[in-house]
């Protein structure tokens, strides 16, 4: 009972407590006592140090603990990389990372032709769990390389583990499998098969602290404690080894696996450099950012038409599921027009620019970096409305 009732992600507040989430790691499960006890010494050890009681949930969904831990119902988190990533813009600053990095590998038969997943058009493709960080990684490099995997692949399945698509790969039931580098490697050794994709590399766990709710003098206590915790405790069992880290890698992190592709078919794609060029030539510039992030600051000179989105990020996204007022455009299929938002982990300049062209537009250019780049570049911009 009491362990339905934690991963079931009950309150578990005291009046002068501290909350820690922990979210296991792809090879964890929270049915291994082991690895329960794990994360409740880490919490003891932590509430030892701040001298508070740290109450301990454990949640197995890394979606459900990000969207709780959005919504400021956790003052700490451990959890694999990708949630980390997820909850940046909550408030929450990662102070440090534990078991290395992990990449995904694309794994094809040994007889295979392909020498990329972008050439694996009409393959069976099968991915690692769903929520998992190894899954996370591979719909990054698919977005990145413009597949869109529906459509690309004859089948794309989710399996519950990284072993059952290894076996799917070994009686052929699958083409190719994307799975963690070191299991893949593992496996090749025993049986024919080759390499044909790498994603970059990401931590495989990271503690975060809510800075809504944790003081700076806290964290720097937290911090402290954590780079010496694989010292203080001796027991095997429980032995977490942190190392520091910054915020901007997550940061990355959370742009690789959001990543919009590099390519677009019908657009043209460019940087700060050539955007600069275009616009000093009287090119359209069009911010599709909400409101609030225009006004506080934009290119000079951009026309605001926001873009409500609501589809997924990805290169197959359901249009019908969003909000483009294409009428405000010019009328005239032929304008040069440049397209741009939050740099490149932000996919509504390169959904507008999709729909711009299905709309019969045929002088597109999408700003890939946008105004993160333009920023960056030290182009001029400007606040508030233009008039």
């Amino acid at each position: 009972m009491f362990l339905a009732a934690m991963m079931s992600g009950a309150s578990a507040w005291s009046a002068e407590g501290l909350k820690l989430v922990a979210v296991p790691s792809d090879s964890e499960r929270f049915s291994d006592v082991d690895v329960l006890n794990k994360y409740q010494a880490l919490a003891k050890y932590l509430g030892s140090q701040l001298k508070v009681p740290v109450d301990f949930s454990p949640v197995a969904s890394p979606f459900i603990a990000a969207k709780r831990a959005s919504r400021g119902e956790y003052d700490m988190i451990i959890a694999p990389a990708h949630t980390i990533a997820s909850v940046l813009k909550a408030g929450f600053n990662p102070l440090c990372k534990e078991g290395g990095t992990v990449e995904t590998i694309f794994v094809a038969g040994q007889n295979s032709k392909w020498g990329g997943i972008k050439e694996a058009n009409g393959a069976k493709l099968g991915l690692p769990p769903f929520e998992s960080l190894q899954a996370s990684l591979a719909r990054g490099e698919l977005n990145s390389k413009a597949v869109e995997t529906k459509k690309h692949f004859k089948e794309a399945r989710y399996f519950r583990s990284q072993e059952a698509q290894l076996f799917a790969l070994e009686i052929n039931s699958m083409d190719i499998v994307a799975v963690d580098s070191a299991m893949a490697e593992k496996w090749l050794k025993l049986h024919p098969g080759k390499i044909i994709q790498r994603t970059a590399e990401a931590p495989k766990m990271a503690f975060a602290v809510n800075t809504k709710k944790i003081s700076p003098d806290q964290e720097k206590v937290i911090e402290s404690a954590l780079l010496k915790y694989a010292e203080v405790e001796t027991h095997a069992w429980k032995k977490i080894s942190f190392s520091p880290t910054k915020r901007e890698e997550f940061v990355s992190i959370a742009s690789m696996l959001n990543t919009t592709p590099k390519e677009l078919a019908g657009v043209h794609v460019i940087e700060a450099k050539q955007a600069s060029d275009l616009i000093a030539k009287g090119v359209l510039v069009v911010d599709v950012r909400n409101e609030a992030e225009y006004l506080e600051g934009h290119v000079k000179g951009a026309l605001q038409i926001p873009y409500h989105e609501v589809s997924a990020k990805e290169v197959g996204f359901d249009a019908s599921e969003d909000k483009f007022d294409l009428s405000k455009l010019p009328h005239d299929k032929n304008t040069a027009m440049l397209l741009y938002c939050d740099g490149t982990h932000c996919w509504k300049s390169y959904k507008s620019a999709l729909m711009a062209v299905r709309d019969g537009y045929k002088n597109i250019y999408w700003f890939r970096g946008g105004f993160p780049e333009w920023k960056a570049a030290g182009y001029p911009i400007d606040t508030g409305k233009t008039k």
